[in-house]
Formats: C-alpha cells, sequence, structure tokens
C-alpha cells in the first residue's frame, strides 16, 4: 500500500494509504481494515488478523473466528500461527463455557457418584494402556512412517486447522552440484525427521544450496542470511503439527521469468483486443472464448500463485493494471533488490527444414517438439502468424481430426492428431501437427496472442514479408548439443502448476456445438 504524496506533504497525508485511483484511507479510521478487505486486498491477512482482533475484543466470538481462518488462508504470513492460536484460545473457551454451562444442571447425588467411581477408574486404566501402546508404536515405527511429498513446483497445501502454535526454524543444507534428485529427497527427508526431534512443535524449513564442497550435505546449519533463500534449488517443509509429510519442492529460478512473461503476453493480447487492461487477472482466465490463458503460473521462488494489488516481498504476483505496460503491470512479489523481469513475448518458432517447434520467451527455451506440416501440394505457410482461439478437443469435419487440442492461426492451426506416423513428414493440408500428448503439453504453456514464426524449409524460401522478427532467429542446434536447451523437469515443473489448479480459475476451454474448419 502506497502512502499519498505531494509536492509538499502535510503530516497528516504521512498517514494516508492510497487503495486505488484517488481513494485514499487514514491508517487511525476504525474502519481501516474493513476497507483494505473491500477495497485493497480481500485476502490481507493482516487486515482480517485485526479484525478478528477487533471482533474478539467485543465478544462477537463467531465473526472473530470467521477472520481468524480468512487471515490463515495466506500462507506463509506473518499472521498466519498467531491467527492459529487465537481459534485454539476461542474453541477451547467454547468448550469450556460449554462444560460449565452443563455444570449448572443437578448433578448425581453422592451415592450415584460412589457407584460409578469404580468403573470409571477402570475405564481411565484402559485407556492409559492404550495411549501407552500407541505411544510405543510411534517410537519405533515413526521414521519409516513419515511420508515424503516431492513436487517440482506447487504452493503448499494451505487452509488446514491448525492444533499448535509453531515457530519456522530456517535451516541450510549444501549439496554437491549435480547430485542426483533421489539423493537430494532422501536427505532432505532425513534431515527435516531428526531436526523436529531436536525442535518439537517447530516448523522446520530447510533450503537446499547447490555446493563445490565435498560431503558438505552432512550437516543441516541455522540459517542467518535470507538472501541464501534466493539461491536454493529445492526446499523442504516439515510440521508435524499440521501434517506428516516431509514436502520437498524442487525450485528452477526460470519459472518466475517463463511464468511472468506467459501472463504478460496474455495481457497484451486482451490490451489489443478490449483496448484496456483486465479489471482483475481473473479476466484471463475465462470459459471459452474468453481463455487467454489456461492457468496462472506459481511464482518460482515462494511457489505462490498469490495475486495482489500491492507489493510487499511476501511471494507470488502484483498485478497493477493502472501501470503503463505489461512489464510494470505484473511481476513478481518478491523481495526487494531483486533485478526486474525484462518482458520478452512467448514465441512459437517453427522450423520447417527439420520439424521442430521449439517454444520460447526471447532467447529462453521453454520446450522443443517434433511436427508435422504440409504436403507438396498443400504446404504450410510461412512467415509470422499470433494464436488466436484456443480450444481444447475442437470438433471438425470428422471426429477427433484436430487432436487434444488446437492453436489457431487463422485458416491453419497447430493442432493434436492421433495419426502419429505424420509427424516427422510433410502430408497434412498445411496445418501443423503435434501427437495428442505433446499437444496437451504445448497448449497450456501458450497464451492467447503468442507469435508463431514459420521459417521455411530451404534458406531463399520465399517468407512473408511481414516476419522481419524470423531473420534474426537462428535455428538452434539438436538438443543433445544444445547445452541450453529445454530440460524435462522444467517443462514438468510448469505442467504441474497447470495441473494442480482447479476451480473458478481453471476455465472451460472446449467448444461444445462449435465446427471449425481448418485446412487439416
Amino acid at each position: 500500500m502506497k502512502q499519498s504524496q505531494g509536492r509538499f506533504p502535510s503530516p497528516a497525508a504521512q498517514q494516508l494509504v492510497h487503495l486505488h485511483k484517488n481513494l485514499y484511507v487514514n491508517r487511525h479510521d476504525p474502519k481501516y481494515h474493513e476497507k483494505v478487505i473491500r477495497y485493497l486486498d480481500p485476502h490481507s491477512p493482516e487486515a482480517h488478523y485485526r479484525l478478528g482482533q477487533h471482533f474478539d475484543q467485543k465478544g462477537l466470538k463467531s465473526k472473530a473466528l470467521y477472520h481468524y481462518k480468512q487471515s490463515m488462508k495466506v500462507y506463509p504470513s506473518p499472521y498466519y500461527y498467531q491467527a492459529s492460536g487465537a481459534i485454539r484460545r476461542l474453541e477451547q473457551n467454547a468448550a469450556a463455557g460449554a462444560a460449565t454451562a452443563s455444570g449448572t444442571i443437578a448433578g448425581p447425588t453422592p451415592e450415584q457418584r460412589a457407584e460409578r467411581a469404580f468403573p470409571l477408574f477402570l475405564k481411565v486404566l484402559v485407556m492409559t494402556l492404550f495411549m501407552i501402546n500407541i505411544a510405543l508404536l510411534f517410537i519405533f515405527f515413526a521414521p519409516s512412517a513419515i511420508s515424503k511429498a516431492v513436487t517440482v513446483l506447487s504452493p503448499f497445501t494451505v487452509g488446514k486447522s491448525v492444533t499448535y502454535e509453531s515457530v519456522e526454524k530456517p535451516f541450510l543444507l549444501h549439496f554437491p552440484h549435480g547430485e542426483p534428485n533421489r539423493k537430494v529427497e532422501d536427505a532432505l527427508h532425513q534431515k527435516a525427521i531428526k531436526l523436529a526431534e531436536a525442535y518439537p512443535n517447530a516448523h522446520i524449513v530447510i533450503y537446499g544450496i547447490a555446493s563445490s564442497a565435498a560431503g558438505a550435505e552432512q550437516k543441516a546449519v541455522p540459517l542467518t542470511n535470507d538472501d541464501w533463500k534466493r539461491q536454493a534449488f529445492v526446499v523442504a517443509e516439515y510440521n508435524p503439527a499440521i501434517d506428516q509429510a516431509v514436502k520437498i519442492r524442487f525450485v528452477h529460478p526460470e519459472l518466475t521469468a517463463i511464468g511472468a512473461n506467459i501472463v504478460r503476453t496474455a495481457l497484451n493480447a486482451y490490451i489489443s483486443e478490449h483496448g484496456t487492461a483486465p479489471p482483475r487477472l481473473d479476466d484471463l482466465l475465462q470459459d471459452y472464448p474468453n481463455n487467454y490463458m489456461s492457468f496462472l503460473p506459481a511464482e518460482g521462488q515462494s511457489g505462490s500463485a498469490l495475486v495482489r494489488t500491492f507489493f510487499n516481498g511476501s511471494g507470488g504476483w502484483v498485478y497493477d493494471r493502472e501501470a503503463a505496460d505489461a512489464e510494470r503491470m505484473f511481476y513478481p512479489n518478491t523481495e526487494p533488490g531483486d533485478e526486474p523481469i525484462p518482458y520478452t513475448p512467448v514465441q512459437l518458432v517453427v522450423e520447417a527444414a527439420q520439424h521442430s517447434l521449439e517454444l520460447r520467451t526471447g532467447d529462453r527455451p521453454i520446450a522443443r517438439y517434433r511436427i508435422g506440416l504440409g504436403s507438396d501440394s498443400t504446404p504450410t505457410p510461412t512467415g509470422s502468424f499470433t494464436v488466436g482461439n484456443r480450444v481444447i478437443e475442437p470438433e471438425g469435419r470428422s471426429p477427433g481430426v484436430y487432436g487434444a487440442a488446437a492453436l489457431s492461426l487463422g485458416s491453419i492451426a497447430i493442432h493434436g492428431t492421433t495419426d502419429v506416423s505424420s509427424i516427422g513428414r510433410s502430408v497434412s493440408l498445411g496445418c501443423i501437427r503435434l501427437s495428442n500428448e505433446e499437444m496437451a503439453s504445448l497448449y497450456p504453456l501458450t497464451p492467447r496472442g503468442a507469435q508463431v514464426v514459420i521459417v521455411p524449409a530451404e534458406p531463399g524460401g520465399t517468407a512473408s514479408a511481414d516476419v522481419a522478427a524470423a531473420d534474426a532467429w537462428a535455428p538452434a542446434p539438436a538438443v543433445a548439443a544444445d547445452s541450453t536447451a529445454p530440460t524435462p523437469a522444467l517443462t514438468e515443473a510448469l505442467l504441474l502448476g497447470a495441473r494442480s489448479q482447479s476451480g473458478p480459475l481453471k476455465p472451460v476451454e472446449t467448444a461444445i456445438g462449435i465446427l471449425f474448419h481448418w485446412l487439416g
């Protein structure tokens, strides 16, 4: 939230917070936090926590619980465990009050209590022995029972009911360069369990750093400098009070830049078609034909896809529709001092001579695919095109003719096919074909508005004059010899983010009842 500033600010102006356009609110306004939620950020963990405190003090327990629970929906945040503790306290007080209220009813007579004393003693004894047995089983078998949840990029589970307050304990663990992922996972799993034994009721977070020191992975040391967090290639979290799984997330630094430029490309397409930026980022994720994107990528450093309208460095993204261009409209909500990510639109480069398609942002390759092209009598046109309508399982003149999905380029499309024998050959009627499996991989990573450059097979071919951008493009070497070639892990990381999202931000991308007539 930005404070109101002018050429000659008054002392009172220092207490004003800019909400939207010409709308400001004073920090001392009794309804300050309600206005923050209503006009600025409906998910603000601080505003919900403060409102919870306000209603808590007034004795309005149901409203207090509501706002405390809303505060816990944003994780991580400084108010997560405070809200958790407040919820536990309110629930304990409610239980105690119920017990007290029930005590006002006439209880059993002394004779009845004497008759019940001996059976009650037996019940307590049996329950005590049962709990001791459970504890012994846990002691002997707990290490093997604690599971390990490994992801490439996936926001951690939030919104659970937490019954214990936990303090975050961050650690640093070094690994030799090139250490296999399996060994990294096993080491983090064991370290997290041992650290949890040393720090009971703590939220253990381990940041894995690549190091040239041999054997450095043997010792986890407390993290004293947050700068190390940005260098971590893997993060493990373990909080037994919330979940018995050790959660391990591999971090790809490229993901933040790629994710930002997927969204920016879609934003520019929306602005080009509507003349203005969308009121909300959700407007890019509507059902067909307004599905500019298929999913909102997670920010790579924090693993969060949460979008705020202001910068606070807590991870996720910032969307400011009033900014001058897409680069300043959408950017990562990471710590100040990071280099800004330049806007390089998503581009598909088709090299006809090699029957290959490469997905990239600027000079950064993301994924590469084998394709089928038009025959000599019906060649695929060369030049520059723009991805228009995006549709899953499009209907054509015959069932399944366009495969799993399609990206429209006008009279032709990039689409899937069940005829895998046509991949790597020139036998289509002009469209660009991928296998259904690879089309399902390419589709969610390609937003509306992405540029498609089709380079002719012959160096002296008749490329369209409006593809000046293609002149500067150099064919990439074969994957095996290309040190910058996209890795399967990077593509899988992006696709995992797509598959993990559902609900209101997951658009319906089929076009029921619409028949498409691409060349095929």
